[in-house]
C-alpha cells in the first residue's frame, strides 16, 4: 500500500489516504477526496516530482502531466512542483509525512487490514485523532486552527467533481473500425472515409 498525504500550510491541517499503487487513476483520487475533507480547493498544489503528477522535472520549468492539470484547472488550482532534492520547497508536507508515519502508520503497523477500504477507516480515525491533538507550542489544534482561520480562504468546490479522462493514442484499421476498452469505458470508434 502507498499512503498519499496533502497538508495545508498554515494550519498544518493534515489528509491522509492509502491506495494500492502510485498509477494516476489513484493520484487524481486522493486529490479530489482530500478537496472534499477540506471542503474547498486550495489556490496552489506543491506536489513532490512523482510521475504521475510531473511528466518532466527541469529545474524551473516542470511540465505537469496533462491529466493532473486538467484536474488542477477544474478546481482553479495552480500546480508548482517541489524542485527535484529541495525538501524546503514542502516542509510542511515533509514535516508533516514524519509526524503521519509516527502517529498514524507506526500505531497501525501491528493491525490487520483486508482491504483498503478497512485500512483507510483506521487511518480516518488516527487522522481525527491527530487533527484534533493540541499544538505544543502555540495555541489550538490544526482542526482548530484550519477551521477558525484556514477553511474560509479555501476556494469552492465546483457544482461538479473532476472526472478524469484517459488519454490513449491509437491507430485505425483500414476498415475504420477501432474498438477501445478500459475497465470503466468501452467505445467504438468509427470513421468514414472520403475518396475524391
Amino acid at each position: 500500500m502507498y499512503v498519499f498525504v496533502g497538508v495545508l500550510s498554515y494550519s498544518h491541517y493534515a489528509y491522509v489516504e492509502a491506495f494500492p499503487s502510485q498509477d494516476q487513476e489513484s493520484w487524481i483520487t486522493a486529490h479530489l477526496h482530500m478537496y472534499q475533507a477540506f471542503g474547498g480547493s486550495t489556490r496552489v498544489l506543491i506536489p513532490n516530482n512523482l510521475k504521475t503528477g510531473v511528466d518532466k522535472a527541469t529545474g524551473h520549468e516542470p511540465v505537469i502531466n496533462k491529466i493532473y492539470h486538467e484536474m488542477a484547472e477544474h478546481y482553479s488550482t495552480a500546480v508548482i512542483p517541489a524542485r527535484v532534492r529541495k525538501p524546503k520547497d514542502k516542509p510542511n508536507v515533509e514535516g508533516s509525512v514524519g509526524v503521519v508515519s509516527t502517529w498514524i502508520l507506526a500505531a497501525l503497523r501491528n493491525q490487520q487490514c483486508f482491504s483498503a477500504a478497512e485500512l483507510n477507516r483506521a487511518i480516518r480515525e488516527m487522522l481525527e485523532v491527530l487533527n484534533a491533538k493540541p499544538f505544543q507550542k502555540k495555541e489550538g489544534s490544526r482542526l482548530s486552527v484550519f477551521t477558525a482561520e484556514e477553511k474560509p480562504f479555501l476556494l469552492a468546490l465546483p457544482a461538479t467533481p473532476y472526472e478524469m479522462a484517459v488519454w490513449k493514442t491509437s491507430t485505425v484499421q483500414f476498415n475504420a473500425w477501432r474498438k477501445c476498452t478500459t475497465p470503466s469505458l468501452t467505445s467504438t470508434l468509427s470513421i468514414t472515409l472520403i475518396f475524391e
